[in-house]
Formats: structure tokens, C-alpha cells, sequence
């Protein structure tokens, strides 16, 4: 392998180019499927599996089909109408909500660690070093993971040259990458010392412990007792939870999984009084749409309303409600869009029209604006009266603009987002 595909494959997730390999086989192999395809066969794709597989996974497949034919060189079938509109109508007929993890509330998590505290005590009295280091390992990934926010993959890629800890105040860990990360510039996560449920001083005990100073923070363990020096493989993080969670005592395991952790976290923060913009910012979160999949209502909503409800000089329910001129009110949503075209060719003649049919095609009814002099950047200001309306007009404008890419044989590169919210589209 050159440096240059060396570099070219670490600007992309590792378990992106597993999915995306597992989804041409998919469609190469046991569909057997034709590449380059046309998009008549990507729509014949996607109608076959419509019942079989998830929408997010299709969105998926799609992605995966529209890499491959534009790292080939061919014109990429998966932007034709068709294709778009097959996906919509599977999304309208085969509707499914989305399976969320069962978060881990604090309770829980004092009645886990109470388990592996008592695992622990008694792991050292029979002079079980194997279960010992274990029960210390998972005690810490389980409280740094609630305190923490982290995601699965960001737990076993924590290295402990990359942490710093000050005993009685906290701790920082840097990350070099991580999902929200897209220009791989890396960040600091802090965590507080805590009274109880101390991530902190878990940390510690487990890394004083194994004896550790440098590498993943949390490693395989043998059935002797050795401490590996590869990583806990991000896969195994859920089967491995829910033995734990089973064995202290909580029911329904299966609707377990890692996000628990990050779900529980945000749910408690809410609950304390977080303000939200506070808690995207320490998780992680870019956009508020993110952050509210892993929100609950809380469980005092009733009250809240009840409260509203008895207030001085309200009305009767129905002034409540907002005014249908209220309900249908347009807001005006301003979006920056970044964007590159690139011939498929040397021989390739449409570049200059297809830049400027998509800034009049695509662009100019949404009262267009140049924020630079190569017509990269562009400010929008689209008008929509539901978040769901907006985000709807933002895919068809990004397929509009793929389109018209297509058509004059041109490579389009292309994201949105709406600096207000945070949120980002490509």
C-alpha cells in the first residue's frame, strides 16, 4: 500500500469501509446486481429489500452504491428521481419507528456498581485475580461511560497517555477523532471527581491495578488473568454489558446496549437542570435534533402542564392552543452550503454550466448569496414552516444539485448546514 492510500484510508472510519465493502457485495453478489448500475436496477434494489431492510439501512446501501460509482469514475445512478422517489415512497408505506437503546437511569447505575463493588470484595478474598481485574474494568468503562457521555467506539479508543488525571479534581481526556469529528482535529472531554460513582477514581483503581501507563484504556482479559494489549473490540461492548447488567439484577437486558450509558447521562442531566445547549456541548452533540434522540420527556411533564394549566387568568383549554395563523407561520431557516464540482474527465465540457445552472436552478430561489469570489460557499435563506418541511426541501435541493452535477458529467462534493442549530446535511 502507497502513502497515498495510506492516507486516503485514514480519512474514513474503518467501520465506514467495512459497511460500505458488505454493502457492494450485497448488491453485487447476493442480488446480483450489474456495476456501474443503472438507476432503474438501484430502484428495482431498493423495492426488493423494502420490507427486508430498515430505511436507515437502505440510506446506507445507497450511500455505499454512490461511493463506489464515483471513486470508478461512472456517473452516479443513485441521485436519478427514481431513485429518490422509490425511497420516499418505501419511507411513506413502510414506515418504522426507530429502536432506541433503554437508558440507564441513576439507580441503575448505583445498583450495578453496588453488584461489581461486591464482585470485587469478593474477587480478592478467594484470590481471583482474573475476576478481579475484570470486575475493576468494567466498574470503571461503566462509570466513565455514564459520566462521560462516550460512545462505544470512543470508550475502547481512549489511550492512557491521552488522559490526565488530578486526584480529588477531574480529569481530561483527548480524543483524536471521533464520530462529530469530521476535520480529525481532535478534542478534550472533562470529567469532574465525583462524591459517589467516582469515574475518576474507577479509573484509577483499574489502571493501578493492571499495572498500565500507556495504550487503550480498556483491554482484553484472558481467563488467567493477563491483560492484553489490544482494545476491547467495540462489538463485544454490548453482549459484555448486558451479562453485567443481568447479573445485577436488572431486568429486560436486551433493550440494553452501549448508548444506554449516554442516554442515561442525558436524561439525569436534563432532570438536574441542564440547559440543553450547556449539555450538547459536553457530550458532543452538533445539532439539536441529535441531541433530543436521546431524550425523554421527563417524568414530571404532567405536572408541568397541570401547572401551566392553573395559572391566574388562563383561559379554557382550547386558548391554550396556538392560533391556526400561529400554527402555519413561515420561519425563514438561513443555511450555508459548501460545494465543489469536478469534471468525471479531461474530456468532460459542462463544469462552467453546471456550476451555473445549479446557482440558478438550485440556488437563486432561495434568495442566493456568494460568500466568496470561487462560488464554493454560499449563504441561503429558505423559508419553511416545519423542521420536517425544511429538512425535506434540503434533501431535494442536494439531489437537485446532484442531478445537474450528473448531467454535465461533473463530480459534485456538497454539504449544508444552518450555523443557528448547529445541524448538517450532505
Amino acid at each position: 500500500m502507497s502513502r497515498i492510500d495510506e492516507y486516503v484510508q485514514a480519512a474514513e472510519r474503518t467501520n465506514t469501509r467495512r459497511s460500505y465493502a458488505s454493502a457492494i457485495q450485497h448488491f453485487e453478489v447476493e442480488w446480483q446486481g450489474l456495476l456501474p448500475a443503472t438507476s432503474e436496477a438501484v430502484a428495482r434494489y431498493l423495492a426488493d429489500h423494502a420490507t427486508s431492510l430498515s430505511n436507515n439501512t437502505l440510506r446506507q446501501r445507497l450511500a455505499a452504491l454512490s461511493r463506489w460509482h464515483c471513486d470508478q469514475g461512472f456517473a452516479d445512478p443513485t441521485k436519478a428521481n427514481i431513485v429518490r422517489q422509490v425511497l420516499k415512497g418505501i419511507r411513506a408505506v413502510h414506515p418504522a419507528m426507530e429502536k432506541r437503546a433503554r437508558p440507564l437511569i441513576l439507580d441503575q447505575l448505583q445498583q450495578v456498581d453496588n453488584w461489581l463493588q461486591r464482585a470485587i470484595v469478593e474477587a480478592r478474598g478467594r484470590d481471583d485475580r482474573a475476576s478481579l481485574l475484570r470486575h475493576t474494568r468494567d466498574r470503571s468503562l461503566v462509570l466513565l461511560g455514564f459520566w462521560r457521555g462516550f460512545r462505544s467506539d470512543e470508550l475502547v479508543r481512549l489511550k492512557l497517555e491521552n488522559i490526565q488525571i488530578s486526584p480529588g479534581e477531574g480529569m481530561t481526556c483527548y480524543l483524536e477523532r471521533s464520530k462529530t469529528d469530521k476535520n480529525y482535529e481532535g478534542r478534550e472531554f472533562k470529567c469532574p471527581a465525583l462524591s459517589r460513582l467516582c469515574p475518576v477514581a474507577a479509573l484509577s483503581e483499574w489502571t493501578a491495578l493492571a499495572e498500565l501507563r500507556t495504550g487503550p484504556a480498556f483491554r482484553k482479559i484472558d481467563r488467567w488473568g493477563h491483560v492484553g494489549e489490544a482494545p476491547l473490540g467495540v462489538n463485544s461492548l454490548i453482549p459484555m454489558l448486558r451479562t453485567l447488567f443481568a447479573a445485577a439484577g436488572l431486568a429486560s437486558v436486551q433493550e440494553y446496549s452501549s448508548h444506554s450509558l449516554r442516554r442515561g447521562f442525558a436524561g439525569w442531566a436534563r432532570a438536574s437542570g441542564w440547559d440543553i445547549k450547556e449539555l450538547m456541548e459536553y457530550v458532543g452533540w452538533k445539532d439539536i435534533k441529535s441531541a433530543m434522540r436521546y431524550l425523554q420527556a421527563s417524568e414530571g411533564l404532567q405536572a408541568r402542564f397541570e401547572s401551566g394549566l392553573a395559572l391566574p387568568g388562563a383561559g379554557p383549554g382550547p386558548a391554550l392552543l396556538p392560533t391556526p395563523a400561529a400554527a402555519t407561520e413561515e420561519k425563514i431557516a438561513v443555511l450555508r452550503v459548501k460545494m465543489t464540482l469536478a469534471r468525471f474527465s479531461k474530456l468532460s465540457r459542462g463544469l462552467t454550466r453546471a456550476h451555473r445552472l445549479i446557482e440558478k436552478t438550485c440556488f437563486e430561489r432561495y434568495a442566493m448569496q456568494r460568500m466568496d469570489a470561487d462560488g464554493t460557499d454560499y449563504e441561503l435563506k429558505v423559508p419553511f414552516p416545519s423542521r420536517e418541511e425544511l429538512e425535506e426541501a434540503i434533501y431535494a435541493l442536494l439531489d437537485d444539485m446532484y442531478r445537474v452535477a450528473d448531467a454535465n458529467q461533473c463530480m459534485l462534493e456538497a454539504s449544508i448546514c444552518e450555523p443557528a442549530s448547529g445541524a448538517y446535511w450532505s
